[in-house]
């Protein structure tokens, strides 16, 4: 049965919208918190000086999911079971994949004067002023030794590389959540699907 945009919203009120709010969580509180590192560690990966408008464009794209599923359920005479199956894994391999990239590119380096590891995401190519400045040196003592801030950062690893790793950070990561709120998503569909039914029975 299909129902109305009002109905499917309001399908969010209750205990759906705990599950549904868990996704926003991260993108939300990452602006809310901007000045504590250790918790932005856990809440989102570090994108550099996308810091600021990367939650914001997650939040929307999280926003956008809500309806591109509402839509999708109107189009489709039926939900076939196996969706919320491939999103589930889909969600799952987005947590692998951004393992993945921690591992590899993603670095915690000691700042002393602020008492914090600070987590930068790095570049997958390295510049030449880093090959003939630290040719044997590791990421994280060309770091260290040369500070984790932005602009040095770009001096250690080419533009190209830091942008490429930091897309598929944000991508994986918005992804990810996406895929999690769907599954919420199209049970929130079919709950409001099943009281609009029992009501125009009712009547």
């Amino acid at each position: 049965m299909k129902i109305t945009v009002a109905q499917y919203y309001k399908g969010f009120i209750g205990l759906q919208s705990v599950f549904a709010g868990v996704p926003f969580l991260p993108p939300l509180l990452n602006v809310l918190l901007p000045e504590s590192s250790k918790i932005d560690e856990y809440l989102y990966p570090p994108v550099g000086d996308f810091q600021r408008l990367a939650p914001v464009a997650s939040f929307g794209v999280l926003l956008l999911t809500t309806f591109t599923v509402f839509a999708c359920c109107q189009l489709a005479k039926r939900v076939h079971p196996v969706v919320p199956v491939i999103l589930t894994i889909g969600s799952a391999f987005g947590v692998c994949a951004l393992i993945v990239l921690y591992v590899r590119f993603v670095r915690h380096v000691p700042v002393p004067s602020i008492n914090l590891e600070v987590p930068v995401s790095i570049g997958y190519q390295r510049t030449d002023f880093a090959t003939r400045t630290y040719p044997q040196w590791s990421d994280w003592d060309m770091l260290h030794d040369h500070g984790p801030w932005e602009s040095k950062i770009q001096d250690l690893w080419t533009q190209s590389s830091i942008a490429v790793v930091r897309i598929l950070l944000w991508l994986c990561h918005t992804l990810t959540l996406s895929c999690f709120l769907s599954v919420v998503c199209l049970a929130v569909y079919r709950h409001a699907a099943e009281h609009a039914r029992s009501e125009s029975r009712a009547h």
